[in-house]
């Protein structure tokens, strides 16, 4: 340690002349001073030490005015007084003289200074206290230890670097110990933003909650408290868009988002009859496609009793059944359609018809029974007799539908729920359950409606087989409107909380067609052809319409664009005027708002919607690519399903038997005799003898099916690329979906609703 020890240093000064400077050291005794009496000076030093101490010598270094400065040294080993004179000194004031000295242990060092001023002629006395100090000594220590290496932070990996808000990001810490450390590695994370799964897991999940970019840093330790003892790495990741309310919802898959685009009336065959080969004349749209996988079309059938294997020696397109002679005129094979001739008439589709032309599975009276004679302009001379029934398209028309085929999973073994027409199509895709009639609310007693819209359900009710209109729409003019008791898709989607919507082309009464044309009686000239002008909006064709609780019958408009998709506005209380009812324009302005709901329905205005007399495929294509292009611009199509199908088949040919998993012997029936809708092609097994339940719980007739063959197309990041899905399918293979996937396998009426009973539509799906 150290240790000081003052020595008092008196110091005489005598200037004459020049100056001369003299001192006198001591630590007990006063200073002894000698006057000069001439110009000469001198002074007497007397040094007197402490005990035990002694000086070699004592320096001085005086400096003062104009940069003066004078240094030396004295001997003061042998006396403890000394006598010296240190001349040349100019009067003047400020001057500086500072002392030193070690003493001979060679561990005390002294040393002061002090401030004087030299007078002409006159002795100056200054006292100087020098403080004397003594070097520390030294030891030493024996420390026995381990020695420990902190650990290394190699990095941090973050996939995908960049997601919208809402999503997720895997986060992967990469580091290593030499030695293992005193314990394993111990992992601490934070992030600027965001949230993470687990702040002490190598590999947490970070999920962005705000736009911008996120700093996510991972802090290793081993354990050892020394402090700085663990080690850091860092990594940005972008966060974009805006939050996704849908997002958050618990999946059982990857998709968030189902929009399902509800088309009008095609039968398989008649859009992918020869696909994925078109015949590419001179003049037209060419198709060049992928190898496809083998679908059941005219050009391949196969058999769906056998595992889909080609049918050898089976050809549909030169050799068809319908050749048969009781179809009169209209006999013939099927004949393919230019996209000169897109536009065509209707075909006959309601339930009794439509189970007749498959004449107890020979499936060769289409023209006798669902034939509808021409135009289309530009088509062969067949097209104006009932042989139209046998018409198809390729992909030089259907150029869009074929592409996308090829871009996602093509199902070529769906069909509708039931035999009939459009409303009954519509009710299955949001219920399964076509029965039970709200009798308090229909425009007359089911009894007294038409036979092909309504027949006796045999335990005290009724089952839709035709098109009524959704009774109190304000748009609704049909003589027969009906209302449904029991739930939809909608009404559980809402006990949930799950945003929803259908949006329906027309559906917006305040709009003003630039014809003019606006309300009820807003209107659209179909294209290319121009040959008719239709009705934005069909009544019949919005099944959320018939069923109380999901009723919007005024068409109210949604409080905000925010509400869409919401049972409530903004403020959580009041209920929002739409109820889940809108226009298709508030589906794209919603989805570029970020407001998407989950589950989305599309109905096209009429003139877009593919149904034959007002519709066509190129405007139907049209609408599906401007859907297809928006929601792949999108935040929301990275967790997006989009789902393109029929309600009905418009009574269009389709070779493919459908199996009968539901029966029905009413009166209205006639697939395998009068009376009777029974059996049909892949059963896996004897046909079910007693129908479904209704909606009071008892086996309800009325409900037969499946129906005609229908395409279904999935496209999204997750479906299955140039794929053609076998699966037996029908309308509520889609709503069983959103059962699976939202709501927990909760279905519309256990026992009662075709959802119970249906496949799912998972295998189109690669997760």
């Amino acid at each position: 340690m150290k240790t000081s020890r003052k020595v008092q240093l008196s110091v005489l000064f005598a200037a004459i002349g020049v100056g001369a400077i003299g001192w006198m050291n001591g630590c007990s005794q006063p200073p002894a001073t000698k006057e000069r009496v001439d110009n000469g000076g001198d002074v007497s030093f007397a040094l007197t030490l402490a005990p035990g101490l002694s000086l070699n010598t004592v320096t001085y270094t005086i400096t003062g005015p104009n940069a003066f400065t004078k240094s030396g040294s004295i001997d003061v080993s042998h006396s403890a007084t000394v006598s010296a004179v240190v001349s040349g000194l100019p009067a003047g004031t400020g001057f500086n003289i500072s002392l030193a000295g070690t003493a001979t242990d060679g561990t005390t060092s002294c040393a002061g200074s002090a401030m004087f001023d030299v007078i002409a002629h006159q002795t100056t006395s200054v006292t100087v206290h020098l403080d004397c100090h003594q070097a520390p000594t030294t030891g030493s220590v024996l420390v026995n230890g381990t020695i420990n290496i902190c650990p290394v932070a190699d990095g941090v990996s973050a996939a995908p670097a960049e997601v919208v808000v809402g999503s997720s990001i895997a986060l992967v810490a990469a580091a290593h110990d030499t030695d293992s450390g005193p314990s394993p590695l111990t992992y601490s994370w934070t992030a600027s933003s965001g949230t993470l799964s687990s702040t002490s897991s190598a590999n947490p999940t970070f999920t962005c909650t705000v736009t911008g970019t996120a700093t996510l840093t991972v802090t290793v330790s081993d354990g050892d408290p020394a402090p700085g003892c663990t080690s850091s790495a860092s990594v940005t990741v972008n966060c974009s868009g805006h939050n996704d309310a849908a997002l958050a919802y618990p999946t059982t898959t990857k998709i968030k988002h189902l929009v399902v685009i509800f088309g009008e009336n095609v039968s398989y065959d008649h859009y992918f009859g020869t696909y994925p080969n078109a015949q590419n004349l001179a003049g037209e749209t060419p198709f060049s496609a992928s190898t496809a996988p083998a679908n059941n079309n005219l050009a391949t059938p196969l058999d769906v009793t056998a595992a889909f294997a080609p049918i050898a020696g089976l050809d549909l397109l030169n050799s068809n059944p319908n050749l048969n002679a009781a179809n009169l005129t209209g006999a013939t094979n099927p004949f393919r359609l230019p996209a000169a001739a897109a536009w065509t008439n209707s075909q006959g589709h309601n339930y009794l018809p439509e189970q007749q032309a498959y004449d107890n599975g020979l499936m060769d009276l289409f023209p006798k029974f669902t034939g509808a004679a021409g135009p289309p302009p530009g088509a062969p001379p067949i097209a104006l007799t009932k042989g139209l029934v046998m018409g198809y398209f390729d992909g030089n028309t259907l150029n869009t539908w074929w592409s996308l085929a090829q871009q996602g999973a093509l199902n070529d073994n769906s069909f509708s729920t039931n035999f009939g027409p459009s409303t009954p199509g519509a009710i299955n895709l949001i219920s399964g359950q076509t029965n039970g009639f709200d009798l308090a609310h229909v425009s007359k007693p089911p009894a007294m409606m038409a036979a092909t819209h309504v027949v006796a359900d045999g335990a005290g009710n009724f089952s839709l087989i035709g098109d009524t209109d959704p009774f109190g729409d304000a748009c609704s003019t049909a003589a027969d409107q009906n209302m449904f008791v029991g739930k939809n898709i909608g009404d559980l989607l809402n006990t949930a909380s799950i945003t929803w919507g259908w949006f329906n082309g027309g559906f917006d009464l305040s709009v003003t067609n630039t014809n003019g044309t606006t309300g009820c009686k807003r209107s659209t000239q179909q294209t290319p052809a121009g040959a008719t002008t239709a009705a934005d909006y069909v009544p019949h064709h919005q099944p959320f319409m018939y069923y109380a609780s999901t009723a919007n019958t005024q068409h109210l408009r949604p409080s905000s664009l925010a509400a869409v998709g919401h049972s409530l506005q903004t403020d959580n209380v009041t209920p929002d005027p739409a109820n889940h009812q809108y226009d298709t324009h508030d589906f794209f302005e919603a989805l570029s708002a970020g407001n998407l709901p989950a589950v989305t329905y599309l109905k096209a205005q009429a003139f877009q919607d593919g149904h034959p007399g007002n519709s066509n495929p190129i405007d139907e294509q049209n609408f599906v690519a401007k859907v297809y292009a928006a929601l792949q611009a999108s935040q929301e199509w990275s967790s997006t399903a989009l789902v393109a199908m029929y309600d009905d088949s418009d009574g269009w040919y389709d070779h493919q038997q459908s199996p009968i998993v539901n029966p029905s012997t009413s009166v209205a029936d006639g697939l395998n005799s009068a009376g009777v809708c029974s059996s049909g092609k892949q059963q896996g097994g004897a046909a079910p003898t007693t129908p479904l339940n209704g909606a009071a719980g008892a086996p309800a007739q009325g409900r037969c099916g499946y129906g005609t063959r229908q395409p279904l197309l999935v496209l999204s990041p997750y479906a299955k690329k140039n794929y053609v899905d076998h699966t037996l399918t029908d309308q509520t293979s889609v709503l069983r979906f959103v059962e699976d996937n939202w709501l927990g396998g909760q279905r519309i009426q256990p026992g009662g609703s075709f959802d119970t009973i249906a496949n799912s539509i998972g295998n189109m799906f690669s997760f």
